[in-house]
């Protein structure tokens, strides 16, 4: 009777799990991607309906996932603190492809941006899935993991909350994570 009570405490638990919640915010991503590089069978409308959900889920994601998990790797994973880093290096790039693609008026050339940021995003999560993710599972205790997707989903909330979802958190986040 107690194990049973402990499982279903660790289950309810575990939907906290930042891995778990990051694997979640993945699913959306993952196929708006697929859309964004499908030049061959997706009309160039199509493609930006994909790329106008796509950005602001990414911002939602990435800036949390930066403020929670990247900065636990960082902080306080000795072995893991490149991988944290390198995420945060990506999610710039990401950005910064993100506003250019925006801005882009020529079809083309907004294809090729589209499908060069869908491709980064897709490797970045194949890398995270694959390697980061499961590493960090191994090396890490449930609570630790439900305090940092606590962490995680109140700065989702704050960036829901925010007048400018993307910049004003974005900017903090990262003098945090270098001043330290």
């Amino acid at each position: 009777m107690k194990k049973q009570s402990t499982r279903r405490a660790t289950k309810t638990s575990s939907k906290e799990d930042i891995i778990q919640l990051i694997l979640a915010d993945h699913k959306p991503l993952k196929k708006l991607i697929k859309i964004m590089k499908d030049v061959d069978n997706k009309s160039l409308n199509e493609r930006r309906t994909a790329f106008s959900e796509f950005a602001p889920l990414l911002m939602a994601h990435a800036n949390p996932e930066e403020f929670a998990l990247y900065a636990e790797l960082k902080t306080n994973s000795e072995d893991m603190r490149l991988e944290g880093t390198e995420g945060e290096l990506e999610h710039g790039l990401a950005d910064q492809l993100i506003e250019e693609t925006k801005s882009t008026q020529d079809a083309t050339l907004w294809s090729a941006r589209a499908k060069i940021l869908a491709e980064m995003v897709e490797h970045h999560i194949e890398e995270e899935e694959g390697e980061m993710l499961p590493e960090f599972k191994k090396k890490s205790v449930l609570e630790v993991r439900i305090e940092l997707g606590k962490k995680y989903l109140e700065r989702q909330k704050q960036l829901q909350e925010a007048p400018d979802h993307r910049i004003a958190p974005k900017k903090q986040n990262l003098s945090e994570h270098f001043h330290s």
